[in-house]
């Protein structure tokens, strides 16, 4: 199905690349990445722009441009603007306005931008998520306020108020709290204080926050902030999310990870290679998955310096293609596995978009053949009892497939 990012068209469901500013070239990337993975959509930060000592001089360098932020990280897509706030997760204060957010979204013409919001960690105490909650709601009211009088706002342009909770009782707190705000329900909603669970907590609690959510929005744009995983991210868009975000992409190449569909993120390097005994069975496996990926599903991979094919007609091609991201040589090897990582993600998202419009068993058989030999497994067994269990969620999902 097809959302609205401000005046910009998103298929969904979709991956948001989360980008930090200036990544290229400081991170080990070569050039923006966006045509080359098929990259549909990308999150920056407001902190980024704001706050950060280390990327906050690029503001200054896109004013003098006069470029709105997608034109200076050379994307036509949409582009959001997160408000950093999962910067403060561990922290009662936060350091930016809700102000600074929206004046900088706003003469930065992003597309849309998230409210300032306050997140809270697992097994918070209910004093601190009232807190935060209520200074959640204060940000979204006073940026809805301030919106109401801004002038040159770009076409379209969205605020994004984002819910928080790990039980219905206290979204359904938050999402009371959001209509007092706009006066709806909103058209775009993000769900927060997920990151902490899907990382370290219960999965199954993620399954039930985003389901939950999705019942009470049935029309609505979900997204999901976070969700860094392209296993757990399958169970995101299962669950009713439109949308998720990730910057394990770049994140994890730096650490020497590459992402396969249906295979676990796996750390290939000279160390693991001297002191992991199951190293050369993770090559040819891995190889083995990449074969499969490219005969029966239409998975390409390339040479991510010149951008040219590289074809993968078989497990010797694929060992190749391995050892090409990790070669040390050159100076490119973190740009490499960023865009293999980056394409992987996107991949996935196409691979949900063909398969949610056909008969809902077609989709489910889909998530299984990725996730059935994952811990991820009982997750989704437990995901598709509660559908099965909740007509309401059921019918309002195939609604949205069908719109």
């Amino acid at each position: 199905m097809n959302r609205r990012i401000g005046n910009k068209k998103l298929a969904t469901p979709s991956v948001f690349a989360s980008y930090r500013i200036a990544d290229f070239p400081r991170a080990g990337l070569r050039f923006h990445p966006w045509q080359v993975t098929e990259t549909t959509s990308v999150l920056l930060n407001a902190y980024d722009l704001i706050a950060n000592p280390r990327t906050c001089k690029y503001t200054a360098e896109i004013r003098k441009r006069g470029e709105a932020l997608g034109e200076y990280i050379e994307f036509s897509g949409p582009v959001m603007l997160d408000s950093g706030a999962f910067n403060f997760l561990q922290h009662q204060e936060i350091s930016i306005t809700s102000g600074a957010v929206l004046d900088i979204a706003l003469e930065l013409r992003a597309n849309a931008c998230v409210v300032l919001d306050h997140p809270f960690p697992p097994h918070a105490s209910p004093d601190e998520i009232d807190a935060r909650l209520k200074r959640t709601f204060e940000n979204t009211r006073a940026m809805i306020k301030k919106l109401e009088k801004a002038k040159n706002i770009p076409p379209h342009f969205q605020l994004m108020p984002v819910l928080h909770g790990h039980d219905e009782k206290t979204l359904a707190k938050a999402l009371k709290q959001v209509r007092s705000a706009i006066g709806r329900d909103p058209e775009i909603v993000g769900v927060g204080s997920l990151a902490p669970l899907a990382q370290n907590g219960s999965k199954k609690v993620v399954v039930d926050v985003i389901s939950t959510v999705r019942q009470m929005l049935p029309d609505a744009h979900i997204h999901c902030f976070s969700m860094g995983s392209a296993l757990l991210m399958l169970l995101a868009f299962y669950c009713g999310a439109d949308t998720v975000d990730s910057q394990t992409w770049i994140m994890s190449a730096a650490f020497k990870y590459v992402q396969l569909p249906g295979f676990y993120m796996t750390r290939f390097s000279r160390r693991e290679a001297e002191t992991n005994p199951k190293y050369k069975s993770l090559r040819h496996r891995f190889a083995q998955q990449l074969v499969y990926l490219c005969e029966a599903e239409g998975f390409v991979v390339q040479n991510w310096d010149t951008c040219e094919a590289w074809p993968v007609p078989n497990e010797q091609a694929a060992l190749k293609y391995l050892d090409f991201l990790m070669d040390r040589k050159g100076v490119n090897h973190i740009h490499r596995r960023a865009c293999h990582n980056l394409y992987a993600f996107n991949f996935e998202a196409k691979r949900v978009r063909q398969l949610i419009a056909r008969p809902r068993p077609e989709f489910e058989n889909f998530i299984h053949s990725r996730l059935h030999s994952t811990l991820y497994k009982r997750v989704f067994e437990y995901a598709m009892n509660l559908e099965a269990e909740c007509l309401p969620f059921r019918t309002s999902m195939e609604a949205t497939v069908t719109r």
